[in-house]
């Protein structure tokens, strides 16, 4: 049975640069990379809850060419085992809208990466559950939680 535990620095280095890696190549809708990045059992859940598996993704992405921007606030890394890590965020997307407007999506996202026979990690799945109505106040936990994870901190401090 794995043991689940948060990704060394090492590791942890090594998912950040995927990570960074599939940002860009959102960005710049390099599809080889994404490609590459993607395993080809990916599930894709984007924020409005449509699902796609990795030729849909890849179909979406050079057909919409949406993304503007991304920001990510700080992310937890753990791993199951060696070779799959479950990765936990905020993320912001800047994304162009069908009739030429931009729009902001913010959010949290699970990411599941395993680390495959040729040493890389490819994402099996995404998920982002966008920012929504809260209708309890937030807990003193859940205030200091979000004070941590905030995109806007990273981006004064970076």
């Amino acid at each position: 049975m794995s043991t689940v535990a948060y990704a060394d620095d090492a590791v942890r280095a090594e998912i950040l640069a995927v990570e960074e890696r599939r940002c860009a190549a959102l960005l710049a809708v390099d599809l080889p990379a994404l490609d590459e990045l993607f395993d080809p059992t990916l599930v894709h859940t984007h924020a409005p809850g449509v699902t796609h598996d990795k030729a849909q993704l890849l179909e979406h992405v050079a057909t919409r060419r949406a993304y503007l921007d991304i920001a990510r606030g700080p992310l937890t890394i753990r791993l199951l085992g060696p070779d799959v890590a479950v990765v936990t965020g905020r993320i912001r997307n800047r994304l162009d809208s069908p009739d030429g407007t931009e729009r902001t999506v913010r959010g949290q996202v699970i990411q599941v990466l395993r680390r495959c026979a040729d040493g890389a990690w490819r994402y099996v799945s995404f998920q982002m559950t966008p920012d929504g109505e809260h209708v309890w106040p937030a807990t003193d936990a859940e205030k200091a939680s979000v004070a941590d994870t905030a995109i806007e901190l990273v981006e004064q401090e970076g």
